[in-house]
């Protein structure tokens, strides 16, 4: 197969079968610099929203894919950073749920849950997967290393804002660590 630039797999999940990912963020873009990213170390730390790519670019290069005959069960936005990152994100989610039958999905670090403006380009989307790896500030700082504007009480707040207002299904991930 040809070299994608947005999508990849896919990918078996034993969370949600077949899954085709969807990166529209580019390479090591996140808001935080977890200890166990399997990315490594956050080359480029932002909590700027932004449109890394074009979702119509995106899109295109989905639709090539799957003309393909790909057997997946669900669309997965994920990828190389953190997704709530894309400003266009809402659109991308939206134009997926045109396309394809299956779920659309969007595996988060839940950082910007706080922002109403990321919850509504969330409502669309099947399943939201964020993380929750800590209960207090000092081991979220010592876990997921977040960018500095982020406190750890508004990433709780915007998850209960979140699960409140969001009619989907709502999947909090926990990394265990030791110690």
């Amino acid at each position: 197969m040809a070299n994608f630039r947005y999508v990849y797999g896919t990918v078996p999940s034993r969370r949600m079968g077949v899954s085709v990912g969807i990166s529209p963020i580019a390479e090591g873009h996140c808001n935080y610099s977890c200890i166990y990213c399997q990315l490594g170390r956050t080359r480029n730390m932002t909590n700027k929203r932004k449109r890394y790519f074009d979702y119509k670019d995106i899109i295109k290069e989905l639709m090539l894919y799957l003309s393909k005959n790909i057997e997946f069960d669900v669309a997965t936005i994920v990828g190389d950073g953190e997704p709530l990152l894309y400003a266009d994100l809402g659109i991308l989610i939206n134009e997926l749920k045109l396309m394809i039958d299956k779920p659309v999905a969007v595996i988060t670090n839940g950082s910007l849950l706080y922002d109403s403006a990321v919850r509504d380009d969330l409502k669309n989307a099947d399943i939201i997967l964020p993380s929750l790896d800590a209960s207090n500030e000092k081991m979220f700082r010592e876990i997921n290393r977040p960018h500095g504007d982020i406190k750890f009480d508004d990433v709780i707040k915007g998850l209960r804002t979140f699960s409140e207002e969001y009619k989907g299904q709502l999947w909090i991930e926990t990394m265990i660590v030791e110690g």
